[in-house]
């Protein structure tokens, strides 16, 4: 068995290359959110997918499954959460 010490490092100069550029887009595709949802009429600082979730919780026609299907269950949700919290600050 070996010990803390003995183990190999897996982590490589190109995993932390590749955590900075995925870290990158996806502040970029926020940001592209934000403006699509601005663009159309939305909230200074709302993603369009916290926009769905408002127009969902709101009786609306809205976007949510298709959004959550494409980026994971409870993103809309999750995301008017973290909105809602945070224009707060």
């Amino acid at each position: 068995m070996e010990s803390d010490d003995d183990a190999e490092d897996t982590n490589t100069p190109f995993d932390d290359v590749t955590h900075g550029w995925v870290t990158y887009l996806v502040r970029i595709m926020i940001a592209l959110s934000v403006v699509l949802n601005v663009t159309l009429g939305g909230r200074l600082n709302q993603t369009f997918s916290a926009r769905n979730w408002e127009w969902k919780r709101n009786g609306k026609n809205n976007l949510v499954r298709p959004l959550d299907a494409l980026l994971g269950n409870g993103h809309c949700s999750r995301s008017w959460a973290y909105w809602k919290v945070r224009r707060r600050w």
